[in-house]
Formats: C-alpha cells, sequence, structure tokens
C-alpha cells in the first residue's frame, strides 16, 4: 500500500452536502454489513469533496480526524485537509476497495460509506443511496452498484 505524500495541506471548506442528498447513513440499530452508508461526491476533486463531506458529518456526528481512500479513485490529494481549526489526516491506500471511503472521529469511530462515481446518473445513484442506508443492507459495493445500475453487469 502505498500512502499519498505527507507534506501538504489544503485549505477551508468550499462547499457543503445537502444531507440526505448526497450523504446517506444506517441508523446506528441497522446491520452493519459493508457500509454504515452512501456518499455520492460531485467530483473527484479530493478538496472540494472531502471538505464538503467532512462539514456534513460534523454537523451529525463531531470531528472527523481521518479520512481514508483509494487514490486511484480521486484526483491528487493533499496529506491535511484544514476544517475550521482542525486538520483532517487524508490517507490514500491502494489496497482499500475503490468505491469505499473511511472516516474516522472521536463520536464517529470508524465509518464505513460506499462511494458513488460522480459521474452516476441521478436515477441509479438515487437507487444506490438507498440500497447502501437501507437498514438491512448487507451487500458488497460492486453488487450494490450492479444492482442499482451505476455499473454495468459484466457478461459472463
Amino acid at each position: 500500500m502505498k500512502p499519498v505524500p505527507q507534506d501538504r495541506t489544503a485549505g477551508p471548506v468550499l462547499e457543503s452536502l445537502a444531507p440526505g442528498n448526497r450523504l446517506r447513513l444506517k441508523e446506528p440499530s441497522a446491520a452493519k454489513g459493508c457500509f454504515d452508508g452512501a456518499w455520492w461526491p460531485r467530483s473527484r476533486e479530493p478538496v472540494a469533496e472531502f471538505s464538503a463531506l467532512v462539514a456534513a458529518l460534523a454537523d451529525r456526528s463531531g470531528r472527523v480526524d481521518r479520512i481514508g481512500f483509494n487514490p486511484a479513485a480521486w484526483d491528487l490529494a493533499p496529506a491535511r485537509l484544514a476544517h475550521g481549526p482542525n486538520l483532517v489526516r487524508l490517507a490514500g491506500f491502494f489496497g482499500l476497495q475503490q468505491h469505499t471511503v473511511v472516516v474516522i472521529g472521536p463520536r464517529i469511530r470508524h465509518l464505513t460509506l460506499l462511494v458513488i462515481p460522480p459521474e452516476a446518473p441521478p436515477g441509479p445513484a438515487e437507487r444506490a443511496l438507498s440500497a447502501a442506508s437501507a437498514a438491512d443492507s448487507t451487500d458488497a459495493a460492486l453488487e450494490i452498484l450492479r444492482d442499482s445500475g451505476v455499473l454495468s453487469r459484466q457478461p459472463a
């Protein structure tokens, strides 16, 4: 696993997510499964998108300390992201599943989110958001994304 270089820090939040539109979390009592919810970023630009994610989660769950992601799924990311007086560490790991981010914070603990590709059409993206955040959802990323129509099925 190759981590992202650790010498860059990004600036403050530029835009926040509309909670419920692009970020959905399971209820705490829901089945854990593979994901704790789903997120549909607007782009692959990590400063803007991770800033919006941090802001949305901070409003709900408190401070975010770290985000883990697969660098192959994102544009070049800084090592740290400024969020108010806090710094969020961004850790890129090629071993992490491509359609996944992991968010860690004092009250969040360990939150695993399905990442819906930004270019996904609204209908399939909405189905994937709903499927991954459903209380009984235990499916893997590719299964959710294929069943929702975000990714095409490969012939057998």
